[in-house]
């Protein structure tokens, strides 16, 4: 059997320069044709390419492997999410013997004959003008389509020095550095803007319902209503004053999809702000997550979106 080998005289041989693989017949010297020098081992081109086939068979057997036991796999770790107080629950099995649909409609089978009952829930008679009704966690969906009632304040009080002024300005220059999709410069002039403001003071509080994200089109009106009395209009006639808008959510449930609801919040009366309501001042959404600031007692309070004005 031949031996496969390479000359390692880089400086006087030609086969070594170009790391040519010389091939050497059973009994004869394992030396360079070439330059005499004696020569390194190196593993025949069918060792080498039985390398290649073990290893692509390595894979694929790995990858049919992966194949069958993603389903099982992501099963359990729902599972495992559902047991630790995830609210989403998981997959559904549904026999022969009970259907349920999203309508609420359920099918049952008795002596072979189909009896279907249908079950209807009543949401608009019974849905307020205010959040409050609403008791899901922050985070579960909801078909309420109703406005909500947006809270003025009786008067604009912008002394950053006291009461809720001074928490929220703390809480926000927290939160600044935690805000995710805002380049760090940004971030360094929102955070001058709150921390050296002379003023800031609460403008407006938007609430949402449970699960909602987006204001409705009654909602766009009186939050535009709100944005041209004269208290708020002179605050947007002053083109240093800077709108923060902080949205916030109800703590239950998981903290991310909090975070990632009081942020869509935010944004979304902000959009309104500058798109339906043409206020031209600098603003900046801030997600306050799943929040007890605003009533510890009844959390549905907190599922809201407050306007605070900062003055320089």
């Amino acid at each position: 059997m031949s031996r496969f080998g390479k000359c390692q005289n880089l400086a006087g041989c030609l086969l070594a320069y170009r790391g040519e693989e010389i091939e050497v017949e059973k009994g004869q010297p394992f030396i360079c044709p070439e330059c005499g020098k004696p020569l390194a081992g190196a593993k025949p081109p069918s060792a080498m390419w039985m390398a290649y086939v073990y290893g692509i068979l390595g894979v694929a057997v790995l990858g049919g492997i992966a194949f069958f036991a993603f389903p099982q796999l992501r099963g359990l770790i729902q599972l495992h999410k559902h047991e630790k107080g995830d609210p989403t629950p998981p997959p559904v099995v549904v026999d022969d013997q009970k259907k349920e649909t999203e309508s609420g409609t359920t099918t049952t089978s008795t002596n072979g004959n189909d009896k279907t009952s249908t079950t209807s829930t009543n949401n608009s008679s019974t849905t307020s003008t205010t959040s409050e009704t609403n008791k899901g966690p922050d985070n579960t969906s909801s078909s309420s389509g109703e406005s909500q009632k947006i809270i003025a304040p009786t008067k604009i009080d912008l002394d950053v020095s006291r009461g809720e002024n001074k928490d929220v300005r703390n809480e926000v220059l927290t939160r600044i550095d935690l805000m995710p999709g805002i380049t760090q410069g940004n971030k360094d002039k929102l955070y001058q803007s709150v921390d050296r403001a002379r003023s800031m003071g609460k403008v407006l509080t938007v609430p949402f319902g449970s699960g909602r994200t987006e204001l409705t089109s009654a909602d766009i009106q009186s939050l535009k209503t709100e944005l041209e009395k004269p208290e708020v209009a002179s605050l947007r006639a002053d083109p240093t004053a800077v709108f923060v808008i902080l949205g916030y959510a109800d703590p239950k449930g998981d903290p991310k999809k909090n975070i990632a609801i009081s942020q869509s919040r935010a944004d979304s009366v902000q959009r309104a702000m500058k798109e339906k309501c043409g206020v031209p001042n600098v603003m900046h959404s801030v997600a306050m997550g799943g929040s007890k600031l605003l009533d510890s007692q009844k959390l549905e309070k907190n599922r809201i979106v407050e306007i605070w004005a900062v003055l320089p």
